[in-house]
């Protein structure tokens, strides 16, 4: 379909003032609200021993989150993409409910679950808080992540299909090889887009964690928890706007490091696809006669082979 050139034109321009209405003008706005008092006291408000631990506690909740969901979501994807059992419907929709259900509502689910009076409160009375403590924070970020490598790496199993793993297997390598040397090459991309939705959704995430957290600063507030406690508590709307813009910060600091990982690792491949696929010139010698009065020609040769004189 053709379209015209002030069409196209028309919806782009739709697409940008979309685009800086929804998103450049909040975060930029957070920028200079941020930056507005300089920038000594943004990093005064940065600093602060509260500041300090909900960026710690943050960073430890993706620590813990990211290597367990990368397990579980790599597992789920070779089920539903190789695997025929009963109940894989079941399993589609479990991996999916984390995008339908409200966060809030699965904090309230971990509260009664976890919680003093919950089916596993029994834990609290050997000592051990899960509701409140820093294991309901990472117990709530699990949920709200589960999905997001399952879900990119599962199409990307369903797209290379089982030829190379099967050949694999039937020159003898062990289930463990062709995991590691034909299907983790072939879905590592899916993986590290998986990785990077994973971390930027378990910094930001608030709704869950609220319902399980006690708030306290150096016990269980993350990032988000110490923006809406200085917004909403201390009424320090400019300390709010500083925690916001370093959970940018980190948040951008992920991605910028996740792309060059991702960049070096497809010039690594291109560089070995290139040496693997060089052209070997083959050259074929010709045939010179020695040259002086015993030299032969080669059409003679052929000519005496092809046609024997009479008699032998």
């Amino acid at each position: 379909m053709k379209v015209s050139r002030l069409t196209r034109y028309g919806l782009r321009t739709v697409a940008l003032v979309y685009l800086f209405v929804l998103l450049i003008v909040p975060v930029g706005t957070i920028f200079y609200r941020s930056f507005e008092h300089g920038i000594v006291q943004f990093w005064e408000w940065i600093t602060t021993p509260a500041a300090i631990s909900a960026l710690q506690l943050s960073l430890l909740i993706v620590v813990i989150v990211v290597p367990l969901n990368v397990i579980f979501g790599v597992i789920t994807a070779l089920a539903l993409a190789r695997g025929r059992f009963p109940g894989k419907g079941l399993l589609q929709a479990v991996v999916d409910l984390p995008f339908a259900v409200s966060p809030v509502v699965a904090g309230v689910a971990l509260i009664l679950l976890w919680g003093y009076g919950g089916w596993f409160g029994g834990i609290e009375s050997l000592g051990f808080r899960i509701i409140f403590g820093f294991p309901g924070l990472v117990l709530a970020t699990l949920f709200v992540t589960l999905p997001f490598v399952a879900r990119e790496v599962e199409p990307v199993l369903r797209e290379i299909g089982t030829e190379q793993e099967e050949a694999a297997a039937t020159l003898g390598a062990s289930s463990w090889q062709v995991f590691w040397r034909v299907t983790l090459p072939a879905i590592r991309w899916g993986l590290t887009y998986g990785i990077v939705l994973t971390v930027a959704r378990a910094l930001g995430e608030y709704g869950a964690v609220t319902m399980v957290s006690s708030n306290f600063p150096g016990v269980s507030q993350t990032l988000t928890l110490l923006v809406n406690s200085r917004y909403t508590d201390d009424y320090n709307e400019f300390g709010a706007y500083a925690a916001a813009t370093l959970l940018m910060f980190v948040a951008i600091l992920v991605l910028v490091a996740m792309s060059l990982i991702e960049r070096r690792a497809k010039s690594r491949l291109a560089e070995a696809s290139e040496s693997t696929s060089g052209e070997v010139e083959i050259v074929e010698p010709e045939l010179t006669p020695p040259h002086g009065p015993e030299s032969v020609d080669a059409k003679q040769i052929v000519h005496s082979h092809a046609h024997p004189k009479e008699g032998e």
